[in-house]
């Protein structure tokens, strides 16, 4: 008898979607960077087009607004907002001091997706630290320049969460 491997022919493996894990094209839709205190956009950056009719300040005022009110919602309570999932698409909520990351992905892998954010947000953190600390409103010029930063980095290929499967 033969057993015959019919894993290849299949675009679905053990409930994974592996091309979507592999796939070239980027793990997220769009990354903001967001003074927490005052819902400030510091810089963005889109990776899709699928939002391209929204204005970024549209959009970070809008996430940073839930982000508020479910902080509102949980008074006394050392709880922030993580994550917000749809069918086919997730917004990651990370937060370093004042700094707000917000990420919307497209649900590929939770774990890679924040681990992947993380990374980001700890490098834009230590560039920035005493400007976002001391921000006044005024977005420095060469936080705008980190924009070109995120526009080269190859999100899927970050070192510590490239994990082959």
């Amino acid at each position: 008898m033969e057993f015959q491997n019919n894993f290849n022919k299949s675009d679905n493996k053990f409930g994974f979607n592996l091309e979507k894990f592999n796939s070239k094209e980027c793990r997220f839709h769009a990354i903001y960077f967001i003074d927490y205190e005052t819902g400030a956009l510091f810089v963005s950056n889109r990776y899709s087009n699928d939002l391209s009719f929204l204005s970024d300040d549209l959009i970070c005022s809008f996430l940073n607004a839930i982000n508020l009110f479910i902080n509102e919602i949980n008074k006394g309570v050392k709880e922030e907002l993580q994550e917000i999932n749809f069918k086919d698409t997730r917004i990651l909520y990370e937060r370093e001091g004042r700094l707000l990351a917000i990420a919307i992905t497209k649900k590929t892998n939770l774990h890679m997706e924040r681990g992947i954010l993380r990374e980001i947000v700890e490098d834009f953190y230590i560039r920035f630290k005493s400007f976002i600390n001391n921000f006044n409103g005024a977005v420095d010029p060469s936080i705008q320049n980190y924009k070109k930063r995120l526009e080269r980095m190859n999100l899927n290929k970050l070192i510590k969460f490239n994990i082959h499967i």
